[in-house]
This record gives structure tokens, sequence and C-alpha cells, in this order.
């Protein structure tokens, strides 16, 4: 494994490359799994904490008192690669919004258990899904865990841009066709996350990981996406194109949107089985870095806005390192 990390470096070229992690569902063997991650180049591995085969039960007899681990060991990986390397993701089959009741707090006992799991291990970032508009326990949960805990990790919601069964292609003949606003359809999951997010009262932990589907809403509705703390963007392999030479690519509204994550410098997230079975995976890598090499030079506006952030930033670290000073200096003349 620390072979495979070394090779990985040693062909990374310095400057500003994009960071890139890959999702996994199932993963049998983590030390494994992050060696040939690194070795294809990705930077980080997204995968769930808690392996299928540990589902626990709180509620039901016999299970709910049956001995057992919780899940895999912490010790499978150094405290250095949980920190640096791993993006924990919730189980899929806990849903703390359940209305059947056992279900809900069966949910609610688990997610509070990969949560402090994830603490416990100084996980950089956990992610949970939004499958739906009704997430307020879920954020009742989370922003509880966030006020209670002594940790640091930041939590990344997982947001499609369009909901899946507005992707699905009518092929039901004389289907009966349900009169729904093409508006209220791009905004349906950006009202998921803004109700999600003024519930956890906008909490700065709580960020955005939207995933970009086939299907892409209105420029309008992108536009507000954009707006939104995004700090990573999936990209299911499904999505890829294939041109003239074999090799994955995107639709032009797709680059579209990549050009614009890039600037606000966020991490990417490849998810699914390649699609391109003669090419190495890591062909979907190098198509992001050509992106990244060819983007659109930035206009006036945006160097005149880059320069000013860095100018207000540069008084701003004096500021705080001559309070700090004062401070150790009032302390020192107290004791």
């Amino acid at each position: 494994y620390l072979e495979a990390r070394k090779e990985y470096k040693n062909t990374v070229v310095t400057g500003s490359r994009v960071s890139c992690g890959r999702d996994l569902n199932c993963v049998p063997e983590i030390a494994d799994t992050l060696a040939a991650v690194a070795k294809l180049g990705f930077d980080f591995l997204c995968m769930p904490l808690f392996h299928p085969r540990f589902r626990r039960e709180f509620e039901l007899e016999p299970a709910k008192t049956r001995a057992g681990a919780q899940t895999r060991s912490d010790l499978l990986l150094c405290g250095r690669d949980w920190n640096t390397l791993i993006v924990g993701k919730l189980s899929p089959w806990i849903d703390a919004d359940s209305e059947i009741e056992t279900e809900r707090r069966n949910s609610e006992a688990a997610l509070a258990q990969e949560l402090n799991f994830s603490a416990y291990l100084g996980l950089p970032v956990f992610m949970l899904p939004l499958k739906g508009p009704h997430n307020a326990n879920l954020a009742r949960l989370l922003l509880n865990h966030i006020h209670t805990g002594h940790h640091t990790s930041n939590f990344w919601i997982r947001v499609p841009l369009m909901a899946s069964e507005d992707m699905r292609e009518d092929l039901i003949e004389n289907e009966t066709a349900t009169c729904i606003d093409d508006t209220s359809v791009d905004e349906k999951t950006w009202s998921w996350w803004h109700s999600f997010r003024t519930l956890c009262d906008y909490n700065k932990r709580i960020c955005l990981a939207i995933e970009v589907g086939a299907d892409m809403p209105s420029d309008a509705v992108i536009d507000k996406w954009l707006g939104e703390p995004i700090k990573a963007a999936i990209l299911p392999t499904s999505i890829f194109l294939t041109n003239k030479k074999g090799f994955p690519v995107l639709s032009k509204a797709h680059q579209r949107i990549i050009f614009r994550l890039f600037k606000l410098e966020a991490q990417f997230i490849f998810t699914g089985t390649s699609r391109h079975t003669e090419k190495d995976f890591r062909s979907y890598l190098q198509y992001l870095e050509y992106l990244s090499q060819n983007r659109p030079a930035p206009n006036a506006y945006e160097l005149f806005a880059k320069g000013y952030e860095d100018y207000l930033q540069s008084p701003l670290q004096v500021i705080k390192c001559s309070v700090v000073l004062t401070f150790f200096n009032l302390l020192m003349m107290n004791t």
C-alpha cells in the first residue's frame, strides 16, 4: 500500500491539480482497496464505515441483545490514513425519517453509532444522502451530534441535481402524464437541500456534495446550486460518452458545469463501474485533468475578485497574529 502511494505521489505534477476520489459501496478489504485506488491516481476513498454484514438491530429481539462486533476494526488502517484518505458514508439502509416507528428508531440508533465511530476515527468528512423532501429528524440528529461532540469532522450532504423519478423516460404507452411545472421539477432537489440546511441553522460544517446526473436542470437552477457551499461533485461513470478513440468524454452541457466547479475548487468523486472496459479506469481522471488544463481563462471580473480576496486576507492574517500576541502578553503579565 505504501509503495502504491509513493508511486502515485511521484506522478503528481506540481501546480493546480484536480482532487479526485473514488466512491465504492462495497469494500471487502480496506487496505487493499485503498492501495488499488491510490495506484489509479485517486486522492481519497469514499466508503461505508460499517460493513453490510454488521447491520444492527436495536429494537427487536433476539437480535437486539445478540453479542458481536459493531463493525470492522479501526486498526485496519493507521490513524493518518483514516484522517486524510477516507471519506465515510452512511449505511444506505438507514432512514431516520421513516414513517414506520420501529424502522425510524432503529435508524436513529444506528445513525448515532456511525456518526460517533466516524468522530472516533477522526475522519475529515462524513457523507449523508438526501433521498426526499422530509429530512427534519435527520437534521435534528446531525445538528445534535455537531453541538455535543468533541470532533472537527465536516459533513457533506449528497444531493442529486435532479431527482431520479424526474429523469426517467416515459416508455409506457398511454400512461397518464402528470402535469408538473418544469421549474418546480428542476428546483425539487434544491428545495430538499435548502430545507435541510435551514433546519441545521446554516451550520458551516454542513456542506454540499452535488451528484451530477445525465439530465441537467435549467441554467437558472444551476446558478442557484453554484451559489451554495459546494465541496464536492459526484460524477457517475454513466454520464460519460465515448469519443472516436474509445475514451470517456462529457457532453458540452456537462463540461460547462465542470468548468464552473473548477472555479469553486470543488473536489470530484467518481462513482460506478467502468463503462469503457477497453480503457483503464484512470482514463476518467485523465479526461478531468485535460478539462482542467484547458479551462477557459478567467475574465477581468474574476481576476479582480481574486485579487481583492487576496488583498483582504493579507491584513486579516496580520490582525489575527497581533491579537494572539496581545492576548499572550496580557496573560503573561497577569501570571
